[in-house]
């Protein structure tokens, strides 16, 4: 797998950028944000660019798609796997919004954000948000401000590794261990860990089923 192409920029359209990398120069298909962004550099900026690419094979023909950021790329792999969505659709849907604004709106069930998006109605929206939701993880600055969400995850991990071991889903499981530490964070504050735990085990088992 090409995981990378590292050059100077030569052209940039729309749809497509040329690259030339050592004597090789390639044509990369990329969503219309990111060509914004590439035609936007200037001067040494469009020398030993990294691009992020996906090489797609098919019986009559190979296209490499290119990315500027691991999210993105993440993203567009994560579309495909919705039915009806295939590889010209993730790279439009990719252009008319951000990965950033994809994701929340996913989680957040918003089908007329995604509607809005050419060539997505309400239909596809609402099968992007059950193939997707909670699927895509932003790894840019957002990390650091989660990074409390990351010490009660370590916090109540026995708990959440004992309901996957029961076989519920590890998202779903830290998902509702946020939430309920929230929802009863005062009293968690005037017990012990283990009642702490024994609190959140018992409210996750009874909205798990």
């Amino acid at each position: 797998m090409i995981n990378a192409i590292i050059g100077d920029i030569i052209h940039v359209s729309e749809g497509e950028a040329i690259i030339r990398a050592g004597s090789l120069e390639y044509a990369i298909n990329i969503t219309a944000q990111t060509a914004s962004k590439l035609s936007n550099l200037s001067g040494d900026q469009r020398r030993e660019v990294r691009m992020l690419t996906v090489l797609i094979h098919r019986d009559d023909s190979m296209t490499l798609i290119g990315f500027l950021e691991e999210a993105e790329r993440d993203a567009f792999l994560q579309l495909q796997t919705v039915s009806g969505i295939g590889v010209k659709q993730a790279l439009k849907i990719l252009g008319g919004i951000s990965v950033r604004n994809l994701a929340e709106a996913l989680d957040s069930g918003n089908v007329k954000l995604l509607s809005s998006i050419p060539g997505i109605g309400p239909k596809t929206g609402q099968k992007m948000i059950l193939a997707l939701r909670n699927m895509l993880v932003l790894d840019d600055q957002e990390s650091l401000a989660k990074k409390g969400t990351s010490i009660q995850r370590s916090q109540w991990s026995d708990i959440t590794n004992a309901l996957v071991d029961m076989g519920y889903d590890r998202r779903r499981v830290e998902q509702l261990i946020e939430e309920q530490t929230e929802i009863h964070k005062e009293t968690i504050a005037k017990i012990s860990q283990h009642e702490g735990e024994e609190l959140l085990f018992r409210q996750a088992i009874k909205l798990l089923g």
